[in-house]
């Protein structure tokens, strides 16, 4: 998994990318590499940032301004790209872009909670069936028991 750090770096680069292929005049089409690059180490940098064990902060809020900081940037960035598109004439596949985004975010949401869902239930149905395997050991036992119980009464009447 990607750090939030290298995450950014790769966001920044992208951007980068992006700015000097508008400057070169590319269209949509041609920036779309850079673009995908972006959104994807966006999205990596909002959510491993807060979750990152490894980088050591000397308190919560240098851990706050750094993931702030980080987002505020990526979120200009993603400001000017929308502008960029409604500039080249592209507004109606910006807002198909972030419509089919949002989309995509509840689906996945939507399919976290099913399968958190599953593994509870799963978890659930195998507790139950070491219950049910315990029960079953410990009536056999009981029953060999019983039986060895009989068997040697038997024998002295």
């Amino acid at each position: 998994m990607i750090d939030p750090i290298t995450a950014f770096a790769v966001a920044q680069g992208a951007i980068k990318g992006i700015q000097s292929a508008i400057k070169m005049g590319k269209d949509i089409q041609g920036i779309t590499g850079d673009v995908m690059k972006f959104f994807d180490a966006k999205e990596k940098v909002a959510k491993e940032a807060v979750k990152d064990p490894k980088k050591k902060y000397s308190s919560d809020t240098s851990q706050a301004m750094s993931t702030v900081m980080q987002l505020h940037e990526l979120n200009r960035a993603e400001e000017e790209l929308k502008w960029h598109f409604i500039n080249q004439g592209h507004s109606a596949l910006w807002t198909q872009i972030v419509l089919e985004r949002n989309s995509i975010v509840q689906r996945r949401k939507t399919q976290e909670i099913l399968d958190a869902k599953a593994a509870k239930n799963r978890k659930a149905e195998i507790d139950e069936a070491i219950t049910m395997a315990l029960c079953v050991l410990v009536a056999a036992a009981i029953f060999m028991l019983v039986a060895w119980g009989v068997i040697s009464m038997k024998g002295k009447f």
